[in-house]
């Protein structure tokens, strides 16, 4: 029973690797119902709970991420159930939980002697502090992952978290005013990047680079084409922020009105805000990674 528990089980990690989620929530469920085994079973039920948080849904599995914690069966098991309370609490935008998680896992990777485990938890700590502003700490971690990653072995890993870790250090050198490092980062990582998302993500960051430089043009292009990529929201609506920024340089009013009008469509609450952003830049007081 156990061996085919395990090919549910990693039937169900296949789906979650494609963002099949709810699949793999079934697929998990297959998998407990046929193993007894006390390991094995946490082991899935982290799994589970790893899916049901990417829908930001919660249930039993969620709940039983502390309690694998304090059980500390083995370095495997708490390093993962601390990564996904680590990931919840940063969706759920609870900040100071989302680094206690991320430095508990980041201890346990330490612990375990597991570079690949360090890089990831050294990666999204880095992602929390730069959503927390903090982008001293966001480099000292992603400049941490970067030179862990000399120790991966395996080049697919080692390119994966080559350009995760080297993208992020750009960005977070570009909003910490690093601006001429942040570009060089950003143009290094960007033909290793493989997923739309943080291709789209790439383009988005040259664009405020370049916006800061006074290079207009090459915003313009990269923020053009950070748009025509974006799957998630906060991209659809800095790309239309930083494009009206660039079009309103430029002096090309119809571009920057369109591109503001989009922007508003988020903020709807806030009547006045195409007139703010006329007559304000407000690049100073944005954080493109909320």
């Amino acid at each position: 029973m156990l061996n085919r528990s395990e090919e549910l089980r990693q039937a169900g990690l296949a789906k979650v690797r494609e963002d099949q989620y709810e699949e793999a929530i079934s697929l998990f469920d297959q998998s407990l119902a046929l193993v007894s085994d006390d390991e094995a079973r946490e082991l899935i039920t982290i799994n589970k709970a790893d899916a049901m948080i990417a829908l930001e849904r919660s249930g039993p599995e969620v709940q039983e991420l502390p309690r694998i914690l304090m059980r500390r069966r083995n370095l495997r098991h708490s390093f993962l159930a601390a990564y996904a309370l680590m990931f919840k609490h940063r969706i759920e935008s609870e900040l100071k939980r989302a680094t206690f998680y991320g430095e508990l896992a980041l201890g346990i990777a330490e612990e375990a002697e597991q570079p690949l485990w360090q890089i990831g938890a050294l990666n999204d700590l880095g992602i929390i502090y730069e959503i927390d502003s903090k982008f001293g700490k966001a480099i000292e971690c992603f400049e941490q992952a970067l030179a862990m990653i000399e120790r991966v072995s395996d080049q697919g890993d080692h390119q994966i978290s080559y350009a995760s870790a080297l993208q992020n250090l750009g960005a977070s050198r570009l909003q910490n005013g690093e601006i001429e490092e942040g570009l060089a980062a950003i143009h290094q990582a960007l033909p290793l990047i493989t997923m739309p998302t943080a291709i789209a993500e790439a383009h988005i960051d040259l664009c405020y680079g370049y916006l800061e430089t006074g290079d207009l043009d090459q915003a313009r292009v990269h923020g053009e084409s950070g748009l025509r990529l974006a799957e998630e929201v906060r991209q659809t609506r800095n790309a239309h922020y930083l494009l009206g920024e660039v079009a309103y340089k430029l002096g090309d009013l119809e571009a920057a009105e369109y591109h503001f009008d989009q922007l508003c469509r988020f903020y709807p609450q806030f009547q006045n805000l195409k007139s703010l952003l006329y007559a304000l830049d407000l690049r100073a007081m944005v954080n493109l990674k909320l």
